[in-house]
């Protein structure tokens, strides 16, 4: 899906401001969020349990446990899942809303999955999909990952609810190991040895969901039917608050200046992007066995 470019006029300062928080807010996330949006999961699976969810994910295989065959597939219950997520947020998926969707009785649905959360593990997976294929020769290092975290964005802002679930929760399914695949396949690229690239991947990955966050946010007002005039209204009207506030001369200044700019949700990612992959760039250079390519010594620009 083509993520839809919106322009503001630099009322969009609001991202700077979400960057900032973003990263303090990460680290509560993964513990706090996922029984706030969704009181039918837990957080607190033995071993066994979150194999076995593992075990379900990976056979691709869910069948009904007992009872005469099947009106629908797996993969019925899984669509029908991720319309109500995709139209209400993942708070609206409950069992009950899913098998109304696909006219079976709430408790045959657990014939197809045992759990919810077994349920949310497949959609999930689904959502994501498979990161996109080449289509020309591969390039250097820096080119590829950059490909690949404007996919993944892409991927996010299309179903904003990934968004509303902390990485710990469930079973990572083979579809969001693909994902890790390409990255890391991307940035071998570079010549980095094994714990050189898991820290270039966490720096780049976490730039690409913390980076993501204000499109996100656009994304899920714009699907549950608010303008993004209304949305950026609604999220900027504590900002304002700030101006002319003695309390904070250097966020007032801030936004101020910033209003005289031009600027969307996809520039801002992209100058945050560029300047991550800036970084990493130069330890690559000075780690790396070997020579740096030409292209690195130029600046690099997405063409959209």
């Amino acid at each position: 899906m083509k993520e839809e470019v919106v322009w503001f006029r630099r009322a969009d300062y609001v991202y700077v401001v979400n960057e900032l928080v973003y990263h303090v807010h990460c680290t509560v996330y993964d513990i706090h969020s996922f029984k706030s949006v969704n009181s039918e999961c837990s957080v607190s699976e033995s071993p066994e349990e979150l194999r076995q969810r593992g075990d379900l994910l990976w056979s691709g295989n869910a069948r009904p446990s007992r009872g005469p065959k099947r009106a629908l597939s797996a993969d019925d219950v899984i669509r029908a899942a991720m319309e109500i997520a995709d139209r209400d947020g993942l708070s609206a998926l409950t069992m009950q809303a899913v098998a109304k969707a696909v006219g079976f009785t709430t408790m045959a649905l657990y014939r197809y999955f045992p759990s919810k959360d077994a349920l949310v593990d497949a959609i999930v997976d689904a959502a994501w999909g498979t990161p996109p294929e080449r289509t020309g020769p591969k390039g250097e290092w820096r080119e590829e990952v950059e490909r690949w975290a404007w996919a993944k964005r892409e991927v996010m802002i299309s179903r904003p609810w990934l968004g509303e679930l902390p990485f710990i929760v469930a079973p990572h399914g083979p579809n969001w190991l693909s994902w890790l695949e390409a990255a890391v396949e991307a940035l071998a690229l570079s010549g980095l040895d094994a714990g050189d690239l898991f820290d270039m991947l966490h720096a780049l990955d976490g730039y690409v969901r913390g980076g993501s966050d204000t499109a996100i946010s656009l994304a899920k007002a714009t699907s549950r039917g608010q303008s993004p005039e209304e949305w950026m209204a609604a999220v900027s009207v504590d900002l304002v608050r700030t101006i002319g506030n003695p309390r904070y001369p250097t966020l007032s200044a801030l936004i101020l200046s910033g209003l005289e700019r031009d600027i969307t949700v996809e520039d801002s990612f992209e100058f945050g992007l560029q300047r991550v992959l800036d970084g990493l760039e130069t330890y690559v250079n000075s780690h790396s066995k070997r020579p740096a390519p030409v292209a690195a010594k130029t600046r690099h620009s997405r063409k959209r």
